[in-house]
């Protein structure tokens, strides 16, 4: 694997409730349990960390305070970005939420409700997992498909094109040109790239691909579920005989229904087209329990390296490799912000950062009117 160096480049106050430095919580033994980590790993934790309490929603913001509120977080988060030339982010499932994806952590999260997303080893090893995996997306994964970028997605993109937000990643010994990396995201929508931004590493992989698990080929994952669809037609007009029964209920984060149905037995999954042999197809996504593949997780080092600070947007940043990024740049001195609705895990940690609790899509968008007008 090749090494890789950084080179920074631009490419191109307020309320106490807002603004907390070196925010200190009552930390449990539980917490401190699960919080505390050792070298770097690019494993993908199953293990669900939940925030102490739930979040507020942040729907409830703009009754519950002045309507100068968004305008003040705003200001805070331009403040923190003067005379930064490369800033980078780092998104979560926060960010998507206003384009009516669930998320697992937030004010109405999964995981407040039990929900335990698919974990990759019992994926790989069981049949019966993977029809019920497939059986739950053949219903789900539309509306999670058909979302629309929000105005959060469409803010990051304008300080991408105006140059406010990316850092440049040099891969020594290549002739290719410095990669340009404005946003690590977590999420798998790939509503960053809708929106309108190019320079996106997508941390956990893209819900749009699927992958034979054996040669490795892909294919769009809308071909796949068109197949799955005509396959599966004897088994679709069962399991719609009881959707009035609340057998289908509600889309989750991962982009699949919850089905309560005894069996998925007659599910039949297409195998792979091009080498004929794999039964194995798995949506190009790091499920729970899978590795990050480690040149994406170098890559994902590097920029951070690479900026002068790090803006953590919409992330309660549990999740291991988010919140190993959060920590290097702290640990390596570079600034960190937080926009999001609820306590994060840099927090419980103790760690110095500034923390802005303010709707997403809104304050973005007041941050980039802000920064037009200066």
């Amino acid at each position: 694997m090749p090494s890789l160096t950084c080179s920074c480049r631009r490419t191109g106050i307020s309320p106490g409730y807002l603004l907390r430095k070196n925010l200190a919580f009552q930390r449990t033994n539980e917490i401190m349990s699960s919080s505390r980590c050792g070298r770097f790993s690019a494993i993908h934790s199953s293990h669900r960390i939940l925030p102490l309490e739930r979040p507020p929603d942040p729907s409830s913001f703009s009754s519950r305070y002045s309507k100068d509120y968004v305008t003040e977080a705003a200001e805070i988060l331009r403040t923190w970005m003067k005379n930064k030339t490369s800033v980078l982010c780092l998104t979560g499932a926060g960010m998507s939420t206003e384009s009516g994806i669930p998320d697992y952590r937030g004010h109405r999260g999964s995981y407040f409700e039990g929900h335990k997303p698919i974990v990759h080893h019992e994926f790989m090893s069981s049949e019966a997992t993977r029809k019920r995996y497939w059986a739950r997306s053949l219903l789900g994964y539309s509306p999670f498909a058909n979302a629309k970028p929000n105005t959060g997605h469409k803010a990051l993109a304008s300080l991408e094109e105006k140059g406010l937000i990316g850092v440049e990643v040099q891969q020594d010994d290549l002739p290719q040109p410095a990669k340009v990396i404005s946003t690590i995201t977590q999420n798998v929508d790939i509503l960053h790239s809708k929106g309108g931004l190019k320079h996106v590493l997508h941390l956990h992989g893209v819900g749009n691909i699927v992958r034979c698990m054996k040669c490795g080929e892909t294919r769009d994952r809308k071909a796949y579920h068109d197949e799955l669809f005509e396959l599966n037609q004897k088994w679709l007009r069962e399991t719609s005989k009881g959707t009035n029964d609340a057998n289908v209920s509600e889309i989750r984060p991962d982009g699949d229904a919850v089905l309560f149905l005894d069996s998925y037995d007659e599910m039949i999954l297409p195998g792979c087209q091009s080498c004929g042999v794999s039964e194995i197809m798995k949506t190009d996504v790091v499920f729970f329990g899978d590795s990050i593949p480690r040149d994406r997780v170098n890559l994902a080092n590097c920029a951070v390296d690479a900026s002068d600070g790090l803006l953590c947007i919409g992330t309660s940043l549990a999740v291991h490799s988010a919140f190993r990024l959060a920590k290097r740049a702290i640990e390596r001195g570079i600034p960190v912000a937080i926009l999001n609705v609820g306590q994060t895990r840099l927090e419980q940690e103790q760690l110095e950062v500034t923390k802005i609790d303010s709707p997403i899509g809104d304050t973005l968008h007041e941050l980039v009117k802000m920064l037009e007008n200066k």
